[in-house]
Formats: structure tokens, C-alpha cells, sequence
């Protein structure tokens, strides 16, 4: 065989995958269809938790960390919340994943540059896969080769539901940087079941809109053109790339592994369905594999079923709720945000599960107990005429 595990994709899954089994000692190849580094559309954005998947510091890419998140309507500032350190570190993921790839493979992972997967084939004791650079074979396969991962359509896995982001970078002023400052904007009156997204990075902003739904998409260009107006900083920026793309809504019961291959990350739908962030969950799944992958190496007798287990009974768990969750505010967009701005407790509840101190699961499971609380600090704020502060 080339090698014990063949890791198909070069991103955070797949190379934290990657590095954990080649620690381990196992013979890894990583097949990436790009050359890295390569631009990647995404806010960029590693929160608290995905810091603890993280066994080694970013500090070398991140651009900007960020102090806080602002929640606004249509251009209107609704919200500002500051939490010291920070509230997430923003990367750009071209050089994000190349770092992370170069972390693997001082740990002996291989990487395969400019290689496509082509087919991929199961057999009782290996899984071949046909590339652009010829076949190889493996013991086992990862797919983690994102939201249309060839992988997962060769084993004939079933479609997944995804949303649409479209996002731009945008170059501006010093005086534009300095207008966002180091905070997340929130708009949640930008798209119709969705929201549109600030980020600010080392020399340009990260903008976009994200539409959390299966099924027809609206106008997102237009809606992006919207969006942007209606902040002066951006209307004086200058668009450098404007690039679409899916965004799994996680949350389903789903098997994500066959005899020979599991799939993490995007190509395994692990992203939560309200803000469409995926870089935790992928980090998270990736150690969940390499353990099962570990077991398997060492017991021929085990099997992949307990990655999906392990899936669905932690990450999978939280996937659900982050569901739930966005079903109802963006459902009723107008009413959360009143209610957000209005509670000093909703708040707090809000900003811990924004920076993953607190879970989606953590956060319905409080609501109830802290409802009369928000629902009097409402009243209170409305009484004082709906005015912050």
C-alpha cells in the first residue's frame, strides 16, 4: 500500500487530521487539488472553541483579533458588546490552512499538491483512489474535501442541505479599518432568513451575506450591493474578490463513515445551520477521526461506526440545537433582535455562545430559566423608550 490513511483535501479537517495521525505515527498522504496556498472564501473566523482543537498557537496568521460584535439592522447599529481578550482571532484561510498543512507535515504527514481525485473505490481490506497523478491505495480514507467533496459522491453518500454565501473582499481606507475597528458586524436585516457579516482583517474587510436555507436563492449579488451601501466605510472600498459558495447546514442524524472511509469537516455537513461557522466543528471532527482511525489501525476487529457515534453525541448534538436555534430567529429576525438588545442577560447568554464559552445546547437549555429576566429587562428598556445604554 502508499500508505496507511489517504487524507483527500488540505483544509482544516484534513490537515489536523492529517497531523494528529502522523504524531501517532501513522503513513499519511494528503491530497489537495490546489497548489498552497490558495484563497478561500470564509470569514476567517477561530472562536474560543476552535482554539481548543488548535494544539499549537495561530499567532503567526492571525491578522486581527477581534474585542467584540456588533449587532446591527439595515446599517443601523443596534448593539455594541466588547469582550476582553477577544472575542475570536481572524485569519485569512489561504494562509491558515497552508500553516496548518506545514504543521502535518513536520510531523511526516505527505502532501500531494495539484493532485485531483478522480474516483474513489472500496474493498474488504483497503480503498483505492484514482488522481490526476495516478492510483494510489490505503488502508483507510478521509474525505475532507469540503462541501462537494468528491469523496462523498463517489461512495454515493446522500446530498446534504446547504445554504449560499456570497462574499467580497474589500480594500479600504485607514479611516474605513479604523471606522470597524476590531469588532464583528452582525446585520441580521440584510438577507431575508440569513445575515450579512463585517469581519475586519490586517489590510481589508471581509464582507459577505449568508442565506441559511435549502432551495431557491435570492439575488445575493444584489443583496451584497444592499448590504454594503448602507455603511459608508464600505462604499468607499474597493471590491478585490467577490466569490460564492455552499455552506453545510448541519444538524441532521447522518452516517458519516462506510467500511474504509469517514468524512469530516464540510464534506461531512459539520457546519451550524444559524451562523454558518465550520472551522470549529472541522477541527473538532478531525480529532474525532483520527481516534477512530487510531483504533481501527490497532484492531482490525474495530470499526469506523464509532466516529459517527462519537459525531452525533457531541458535536452532532450541538449542530442540532445551532438548527433549532436558527429556525427561530430567522423566522421572526425583527422580534430576536429586539429582544437582544433590550436584555443585558440576553446578551451575556448571546456573546458566551457566540465565542463558544457556552454551547447551542447550553444556550436553549438556559433560556427558559432567564426568560422572565430578559423578558422584565425588555419592559424596563421599552419604558425608557427603547433607547441602549
Amino acid at each position: 500500500m502508499d500508505a496507511e490513511v489517504i487524507v483527500v483535501g488540505a483544509g482544516p479537517a484534513g490537515a489536523m487530521c492529517a497531523y494528529l495521525l502522523a504524531c501517532a505515527g501513522v503513513k499519511v498522504i494528503i491530497l489537495e487539488k490546489a497548489i498552497l496556498p490558495r484563497y478561500k472564501p470564509c470569514g476567517g473566523g477561530l472562536t474560543p472553541r476552535a482554539l481548543k482543537f488548535l494544539p499549537f498557537d495561530p499567532t503567526p496568521v492571525v491578522e486581527v483579533r477581534a474585542v467584540g460584535g456588533q449587532l446591527t439592522w439595515e446599517g443601523r447599529l443596534l448593539l455594541q458588546h466588547r469582550r476582553e481578550p477577544y472575542v475570536a482571532l481572524l485569519v485569512m484561510r489561504d494562509q491558515f490552512d497552508a500553516w496548518l498543512i506545514g504543521q502535518a507535515q513536520k510531523a511526516g504527514a505527505r502532501l500531494w499538491s495539484g493532485t485531483r481525485v478522480l474516483q474513489v473505490e472500496e474493498s474488504a481490506d483497503s480503498v483505492q483512489v484514482e488522481t490526476s497523478s495516478g492510483v494510489l491505495r490505503a488502508a483507510y480514507l478521509v474525505g475532507a474535501d469540503g462541501v462537494n467533496s468528491v469523496v462523498a459522491r463517489s461512495l454515493r453518500w446522500p446530498r446534504r442541505p446547504t445554504g449560499v454565501a456570497l462574499e467580497a473582499e474589500v480594500r479600504v481606507s485607514a479611516e474605513g479599518l479604523e471606522h470597524q475597528g476590531a469588532y464583528l458586524t452582525f446585520d441580521f436585516g440584510a438577507v431575508p432568513y440569513g445575515y450579512g457579516w463585517i469581519f475586519p482583517k490586517a489590510h481589508h474587510l471581509s464582507v459577505g451575506v449568508f442565506y441559511a436555507r435549502e432551495g431557491r436563492v435570492p439575488d445575493l449579488r444584489m443583496l451584497l450591493a444592499q448590504f454594503m451601501s448602507r455603511y459608508p466605510h464600505l462604499v468607499a472600498g474597493k471590491l478585490e474578490r467577490v466569490q460564492g459558495h455552499h455552506i453545510p447546514l448541519g444538524g441532521a442524524h447522518q452516517p458519516l463513515h462506510t467500511q474504509r472511509t469517514l468524512l469530516v469537516g464540510d464534506a461531512a455537513n459539520l457546519a451550524d445551520a444559524f451562523l454558518g461557522e465550520g472551522i470549529s466543528y472541522a477541527l473538532w471532527s478531525a480529532h474525532l477521526a483520527a481516534e477512530a482511525l487510531l483504533g481501527c489501525l490497532a484492531n482490525p476487529q474495530a470499526s469506523l461506526a464509532t466516529y459517527t457515534r462519537a459525531v452525533q453525541v457531541t458535536l452532532g448534538r450541538e449542530l442540532r440545537y445551532a438548527a433549532r436555534l436558527a429556525r427561530w430567529v430567522y423566522a421572526h429576525p425583527k422580534p430576536a433582535a429586539t429582544l437582544l438588545v433590550g436584555s443585558a442577560w440576553l446578551q451575556t447568554l448571546w456573546v458566551d455562545t457566540l465565542t463558544a464559552q457556552r454551547s447551542f445546547t447550553g444556550f436553549l437549555h438556559a433560556l427558559p430559566f432567564y426568560l422572565p429576566a430578559i423578558l422584565a429587562q425588555g419592559l424596563v428598556w421599552k419604558s425608557h423608550g427603547g433607547t441602549r445604554g
